[in-house]
């Protein structure tokens, strides 16, 4: 699900119900996010504005991402949101047992907590991505498709075609 500047949604994951808002500060540069947990308690950060906002849900925990941070929303009142930067757009974010598949731009990415841990460049800009337990498929801008396979921390190309 995308979120754009002037949205407002709901979702419960798990226990929690949040609430997303999506404000314009500085289009299309930046937008204002603000996340309310249980209706309890507030977060508010300030994103990169010219990709929609997106979100996921999985194994009850929900996240979302902007065009350079994936946000990982807390599952208890005593705890904060966890931010993972990354360094070219972020296009997709799959939750993986040990950590998460960042499908970037032009890269895939392993993180775990808020740190990246391995990289593979791809070498043209992705197009599409599908993620099937342990395998990951990426379409480039040229058509040509990747089987990437993941293993802990290992990511490797299986075919290019």
């Amino acid at each position: 699900m995308t979120l754009t500047v002037g949205a407002e949604t709901t979702v419960v994951a798990g226990a929690r119900v949040y609430s997303v808002r999506v404000a314009a500060t500085d289009e299309p540069r930046s937008m204002k996010v603000t996340i309310t947990l249980d209706r309890l308690i507030e977060w508010t950060f300030d994103e990169p504005g010219w990709r929609p906002l997106s979100l996921g849900v999985a194994s009850g925990e929900a996240y979302l991402w902007s065009a350079r941070e994936l946000i990982v929303l807390p599952t208890s009142l005593h705890a904060d949101p966890t931010l993972t930067k990354v360094d070219e757009d972020l296009l997709l974010v799959f939750r993986l047992d040990a950590g998460w598949l960042l499908v970037c731009e032009t890269s895939i990415r392993l993180a775990v907590g808020h740190h990246e841990r391995t990289r593979l460049e791809i070498g043209e800009v992705i197009e599409h991505a599908s993620w099937s337990v342990p395998v990951l498929v990426v379409r480039d801008a040229r058509g040509h498709e990747h089987r990437i396979s993941v293993d802990g921390d290992c990511l490797t190309i299986q075919s290019s075609v």
